[in-house]
């Protein structure tokens, strides 16, 4: 593979990292779960979510008063052929939850958990997706 095609795989599997970020930040549901291929995976808090349509529900299901931001580091891509490549990107996640959506700032506590995202990508017919996403805490805020 050239070095060419190489930095365009990672490119662009850099792009679907941080593209799930903003997409679950606010409140895209299904952009975030077309990110996915159709039988892709995301692990987080112990539970797995398989499938487009269960990761589009776990989506949709997030309260309306939930405001999150994931402030992600840049993803070290690993390309492994020209169809797959693997990444890790770290992220600090800051949370706050109202009864109903705020109108302005909430209130800044820090950030929730820091940790990685471990991703697989996979070229499909419609380009790049990830096919398994394992969200892994490293330091979380306990209460």
């Amino acid at each position: 593979m050239n070095p060419e095609d190489q930095e365009r795989i990672v490119r662009e599997c850099s792009r679907l990292a941080l593209a799930f970020a903003i997409h679950v930040d606010f409140g895209q549901a299904q952009a975030c779960a077309d990110l996915f291929t159709e039988d892709g995976t995301f692990e987080r808090k112990g539970e797995i979510l398989r499938g487009r349509e269960e990761i589009l529900a776990a989506q949709r299901a997030r309260p309306p008063g939930l405001r999150t931001r994931h402030f992600c580091q840049p993803t070290w891509v690993t390309v492994i052929d020209e169809s797959n490549a693997e990444g890790i990107t770290y992220f600090a996640n800051y949370r706050h939850e109202a009864d109903a959506p705020l109108s302005g700032p909430a209130p800044l506590t820090g950030p929730g958990v820091v940790g990685e995202f471990h991703d697989r990508f996979v070229l499909t017919p419609q380009g790049w997706r990830i096919a398994s996403r394992r969200a892994k805490a490293a330091f979380r805020r306990m209460a």
